[in-house]
């Protein structure tokens, strides 16, 4: 191996193999076997082989938290990332497809926007009430026909789409024009596509039209069965024959074995939950360590916070860092009390924890991206920042149709935004000003701009409505908060902690009804999967651990009609012997 490439000594044989290995690959891997690793070095080597080539490298993730880990790593290492591309699905299909092909579909060519969730829920709360139907949940006006329906209408009529019409549209576009898979497939060298059990049949079907317009492209499926935790979500855990069957090119199987994780004793108990059976061992360094693996069904729920809060301290006294504790609950709900209550009894301490902050998490939202950059001023990932600058000029050329001077790059719009002087006590106005910077640097006039106004608008009523709702403080100091990378102790859903490890997870609120879902015990469809759903979600959880893991299905937990909560079954089940006081 060139010396150029000595980064690659760092991996295992196989993973080493799969790196730069010519061929296209569905590689399974248990945890902790280095999926995400092995992503990584593939692309910092077909980044280093390829450096000259326009061509692009690309890394399709499940999660946005995935894909920075992937590009944040990559610039640790210090490998020039011109030529790669990570971001999730969606991302893809607006920066490849939507973005640059949309005058080719009848909803997209007279101009759109992009709604989040807050504007789809008003827009369904708002059509319900013009039907008469009063007090509903939004979630269940989902279900309603009649509803969806003329949501549908509305989003026609004024030109507008949601985040699950993006895959849609980009899907009718592909299959109409055959033109614009052959472009995209011409300026891909290879797809690596992370978590291939939670990718959607609509996703498998885009990549699949893709590579069908050229077979030459390199293909790597990188996931792990028992971990297919979105299949509510339409997430669909294929075969390998299946996988074969989408796509013209002959694959190779490989399998990443060893845990260089967990202790084999947590190996041996996380098995019990188990769908596909992998035999996994552990090969880490503290593989012989006993390390502590506990279960506790009679703390109640009043107490639950302050046993929790003792294994902190205790985990801490001995010392362990803040990061290396993880607390996870299955439903968000359970989660923002827990963080609230634990703050309180440790004050000294950090957490990790969400927030409900003023404003949410929406990188397919110029604004936000403006904002994001506003108050990141002086994180260390200059390459992500000059991406995301350029991705705001895109945005407004492609989105609202605006020509940029040609003058005009990403290092004036930084510099435009980072030339905004804070109002300490008025991170809106803040904000508010840094836009208008943009937009003059731009010559945007967004008074004139209407689907631009829309849009603005909707983000600050949006700012608003949480800082209403919530009494959130808005001053700059707040705001910087929203985006500051967190440190601490990690409290998290099951879902969000998915790929990520710690030295000791606390897990709570493992009740029937929460794990699984209520949705998996009533959906006549989704019952007879409830049991694979509960031992998945048990699977994750108890493998993110490293040593030690405690387990608690308090009591006390009601339904709405005050019915108990019981252990969840597939827990209260597992014969394995746990620790005792």
């Amino acid at each position: 191996m060139e010396r150029k490439y000595a980064f690659l000594d760092k991996l295992n044989e196989t993973q080493k193999k799969v790196c730069i290995s010519e061929d296209n690959y569905v590689l399974t891997a248990c945890p902790g076997s280095g999926k995400t690793r092995t992503i990584t070095y593939r692309l910092a080597y077909l980044a280093e082989k390829y450096k000259e080539s326009k061509k692009i490298n690309l890394a399709i993730t499940y999660t946005n938290r995935a894909a920075n880990e992937i590009e944040n790593r990559l610039t640790n290492m210090g490998i020039d990332t011109c030529n790669v591309w990570t971001g999730t699905i969606h991302q893809f299909c607006m920066k490849f497809i939507v973005r640059p092909y949309s005058m080719y579909h009848n909803k997209l060519n007279r101009g759109y926007r992009i709604i989040d969730e807050f504007v789809k829920e008003e827009y369904l709360k708002s059509i319900a009430n013009n039907m008469g139907i009063k007090n509903c949940y939004v979630k269940n006006l989902y279900k309603n026909e009649l509803v969806m329906k003329e949501y549908v209408l509305k989003l026609e009529e004024s030109k507008e789409i949601d985040f699950n019409m993006i895959l849609e549209y980009a899907h009718e576009m592909l299959q109409r024009y055959s033109f614009i898979a052959e472009n995209i497939a011409h300026i891909v060298r290879n797809i690596h596509v992370d978590e291939y059990q939670d990718t959607n049949e609509k996703q498998y079907a885009i990549l699949s039209i893709i590579i069908n317009a050229n077979p030459k492209i390199n293909l790597l499926f990188v996931g792990d069965v028992n971990q297919a935790i979105y299949g509510n979500l339409g997430g669909v855990a294929k075969s390998v024959d299946e996988i074969r069957n989408l796509f013209p090119i002959e694959f190779t199987e490989e399998c990443l074995k060893g845990c260089y994780r967990s202790t084999q004793r947590l190996t041996e108990y996380y098995i019990n939950y188990e769908i596909a059976q992998t035999g996994v061992k552990s090969l880490s360094e503290i593989k012989e360590n006993k390390g502590i693996i506990k279960f506790n069904a009679d703390i109640s729920k009043e107490d639950l916070a302050d046993a929790i809060a003792d294994i902190l301290k205790n985990e801490l006294n001995k010392g362990l860092p803040e990061s290396e504790i993880c607390i996870v609950a299955p439903q968000w709900y359970q989660i923002y009390p827990m963080a609230n209550k634990l703050r309180e009894l440790m004050p000294e301490n950090n957490f990790d924890a969400p927030d409900i902050s003023p404003i949410k998490y929406d990188p397919l939202n110029v604004f936000f991206l403006i904002t994001k950059l506003l108050f990141t001023q002086h994180s260390g990932h200059r390459l992500v920042r000059r991406k995301e600058a350029e991705e705001i000029i895109s945005m407004l050329k492609d989105d609202y149709g605006f020509s940029i001077p040609a003058k005009v790059d990403k290092l004036d719009v930084l510099r435009s935004i980072n030339s905004t002087q804070y109002i300490e006590d008025n991170g809106i106005l803040t904000i508010k000003n840094t836009i208008d910077n943009v937009h003059k640097l731009l010559h945007i006039n967004i008074n004139v701009e209407a689907k631009l106004k829309s849009v603005y608008d909707d983000f600050f009523n949006k700012i608003d409505s949480r800082i209403r709702e919530h009494k959130l403080p808005y001053n700059c100091r707040s705001m910087e908060k929203c985006f500051k990378e967190r440190n601490g102790i990690v409290i998290n859903s099951i879902h969000g902690v998915k790929g990520e490890e710690y030295t000791t997870m606390i897990g709570f609120d493992l009740l029937t009804g929460h794990l699984p879902h209520w949705d998996y015990i009533y959906n006549d469809e989704l019952r007879v999967v409830r049991s694979e759903e509960t031992k998945r979600m048990l699977y994750v959880l108890c493998s993110r651990a490293k040593e030690n893991l405690y387990l608690f299905a308090e009591r006390g937990r009601t339904t709405q009609k005050g019915y108990l909560l019981d252990t969840t079954e597939e827990l209260a089940n597992c014969n394995f012997i746990y620790d005792v006081e």
